[in-house]
């Protein structure tokens, strides 16, 4: 007989078959009592998480919401021939009025404020970066030209809204269908070693980045140089016009 089986039979010689199924039934409860108190608090970790998740991409998706640019003039002038399935000029709503642009930006702020903290952290670091973007954009828009001409800055940065929306969206679909979730800290080398990539190089990819810096990498030198010329020209234009 073995050590651990003799310890059995003294106990159930000193406490009797009755009492040792009372304490053996009180160890499972216990131990099943604190897998679902664990499981539970993982579940409403796994809530917290998921709302936070749903609510920055209701934020990401007020981007694809658009508009056609200097709609009024073009209905006029061509009516049931506009396209509106594409080939025509577009923006996203945001840029319709500082009221519109401004209520987004607060929406930012607040995913930041209330949601960030359970964020996995390239969605976290992705929207610092829209948020910083959107703040940047609004020094350049203020400098250059007043509320009638947001529709039409919406037709030149539609492409740097529209790739980061679209990257957001599909790093946040993948994260919520994942259905558990599990809290990442803010404060560790994964951020330090993503942050250079999710905000800086990405920044650096820009329309805003080109025509604050005039510098683009390579490959992207042939469309920066092209919205470049096509500003001027319409800057001209309308010099010579006034």
């Amino acid at each position: 007989m073995t050590k651990e089986e003799i310890i059995v039979t003294v106990i159930c010689a000193l406490l009797g078959s009755s009492v040792l199924n009372g304490l053996i039934t009180h160890i499972l409860y216990k131990n099943k009592l604190e897998k679902d108190l664990k499981n539970k608090g993982h579940d409403m970790i796994a809530q917290e998480i998921g709302k936070s998740l749903q609510f920055v991409r209701d934020m990401e998706l007020q981007l694809t919401i658009q508009e056609l640019y200097n709609v009024e003039n073009i209905l006029q002038q061509r009516g049931s021939q506009v396209n509106l399935f594409g080939g025509e000029a577009i923006y996203p709503a945001i840029f319709n009025d500082w009221d519109s642009y401004n209520s987004f930006r607060e929406t930012i702020q607040e995913c930041r404020k209330k949601y960030e903290k359970n964020l996995p952290v390239k969605i976290a670091l992705n929207l610092v970066f829209i948020e910083r973007y959107i703040n940047q954009l609004s020094l350049f828009l203020k400098e250059n030209g007043d509320e009638e001409l947001l529709p039409f800055w919406g037709t030149i940065f539609i492409v740097d809204l529209k790739k980061w929306q679209r990257n957001m969206d599909k790093l946040l679909v993948k994260e919520i269908n994942k259905y558990t979730y599990k809290l990442e800290s803010h404060e560790t080398k994964k951020w330090t070693k993503m942050r250079k990539r999710v905000l800086i190089e990405q920044y650096q990819r820009t329309i805003l980045y080109y025509l604050l810096r005039g510098e683009c990498r390579n490959r992207d030198r042939k469309k920066m140089e092209l919205v470049r010329n096509m500003l001027d020209n319409i800057f001209a234009t309308q010099d010579i016009n006034e």
